[in-house]
């Protein structure tokens, strides 16, 4: 069979159009190295690409096998979890609702947490077959795009309230490593030089939300959170060998920028935040005006018992998302929290896991980005808070959202993980893009 006829036959067995060109390279490649081979064992070019071609079976089985392999793989673990802690987080919430109004759910609770939880797994689904390598590829004008957004919310007078603006203020903060993700892959293989020019990019909208900080201090812990979650995403890809492969030295040369941000970053909220207040010390000693929060609910959690106590975290968080996994130890005990929490632990370990398997240097930096933004959110920040040993307490994780806003980043989150976990045998780095491009 002549080599044209069997690619065609052979691409005709692959049913997904991303994938068909994936697997075709992948074939076309391998005939060509055998076929170089053969010639060099003195067979003709005609000859020996007839050869190669022979070699790799029928066109039709060998075909289908890889259509088996290459296709889009829905994350079936990942949702059935998703569905099971929305309707967890739905349960307290409509529980707390019947308390409040003596034994009765009003139907407008019911309609407002059907209405964000579509908006959740809408977002969920729209982004999940999304092509991100888009994002990839466009990643100046994204960026450029994410700072007018940032500017505009973070000015806080184009959105009415207070709380509104404060909620806006923190979804977009949030999705800043999944920019990040964007600007480290510009500078791929540029060693500790590309280290400095990702962290000029980021430093950007972090001096943004340092001056919004100075005259109107909303989200204080979202910049916290994201300056934690960039690093860690920094650290990764110097460990995958993104930025090149002397990873001991770019480790050591990234410890010595982060100490010199890390002190500056300190000065300035120490400066012009809630450090001089002695609002961390206070929030985790439980003392002072800022600690009566966390004794509310050390006073809540010293109550806990294995089938709960029929009450609530404390008075007056009613069905708010920040409090729903306290009310669920509290109210339906220690069980059902901790199988809550163990959901929540597999679904962002196998997502995190997951990312690291990525071979797609694209699908890695946005896997991670998302896992390890969602695991500092939810393992760190919210069980914090949901304990009594909260500093942050602004925070919105997937499934557990009572805002519509929330619902709608945490669904993008969720949905980018889903998307690089689907597309994981179908999608690669197109190869026309030049290996030290830059933003």
């Amino acid at each position: 069979m002549e080599y044209t006829e069997y690619m065609e036959t052979l691409k005709e067995q692959i049913q997904n159009k991303r994938a068909r060109s994936l697997v075709a390279e992948e074939i076309r490649g391998h005939i060509e190295e055998q076929a170089k081979e053969y010639q060099a064992e003195g067979m003709s070019k005609e000859d020996a690409e007839r050869e190669a071609v022979r070699q790799m079976g029928d066109p039709v089985e060998t075909g289908c096998a890889l259509n088996r392999i290459h296709r889009p793989a829905f994350p079936w673990k990942l949702f059935v979890l998703a569905v099971f802690l929305t309707g967890a987080s739905m349960l307290i919430s409509l529980t707390i609702d019947a308390k409040i109004n003596e034994g009765g759910v009003q139907a407008a609770q019911v309609g407002s947490l059907l209405v964000v939880n579509a908006v959740s797994f809408a977002m969920i689904f729209v982004i999940m077959y999304f092509d991100y390598t888009w994002l990839f590829l466009h990643i100046r004008a994204v960026y450029a795009l994410y700072m007018i957004c940032l500017c505009l919310v973070w000015s806080g007078g184009i959105l009415g309230n207070y709380q509104t603006a404060l909620l806006a203020s923190y979804s977009v903060q949030v999705l800043l490593p999944v920019i990040f993700a964007g600007i480290i892959y510009q500078y791929r293989g540029q060693g500790f030089q590309g280290i400095l020019k990702s962290a000029g990019w980021i430093i950007i909208p972090f001096m943004v939300l340092a001056a919004g900080l100075i005259s109107l201090p909303m989200s204080n812990g979202a910049v916290v959170e994201n300056a934690v979650v960039c690093l860690f995403l920094l650290v990764a890809s110097v460990l995958r060998g993104i930025f090149g492969n002397e990873k001991k030295k770019y480790l050591v040369e990234l410890a010595l920028l982060v100490a010199g941000i890390l002190g500056a970053g300190v000065a300035f909220f120490y400066k012009y935040t809630f450090l001089p207040s002695g609002y961390v010390l206070a929030r985790l000693t439980h003392t002072g005006e800022f600690g009566y929060q966390n004794r509310m609910i050390k006073d809540a959690v010293a109550r806990y018992s294995l089938f709960g106590n029929r009450t609530f975290l404390m008075q007056g968080t009613g069905s708010d998302g920040e409090y729903l996994l306290g009310n669920i130890f509290c109210y339906f005990g220690i069980i059902a929290g901790v199988l809550v929490v163990a959901a929540f632990v597999w679904f962002l370990i196998h997502a995190l896991r997951q990312s690291l398997l990525q071979g797609n240097r694209m699908g890695f930096l946005l896997g991670m980005a998302c896992s390890i933004g969602l695991i500092v959110r939810v393992m760190v920040i919210y069980i914090m808070v949901n304990f009594g040993y909260g500093v942050i307490y602004t925070v919105a994780v997937p499934f557990f959202s009572t805002n519509v806003i929330l619902a709608a980043v945490n669904g993008i989150y969720v949905g980018l993980l889903f998307c690089v976990l689907r597309n994981k045998m179908i999608l690669k780095e197109p190869r026309s893009e030049k290996k030290n491009a830059t933003v």
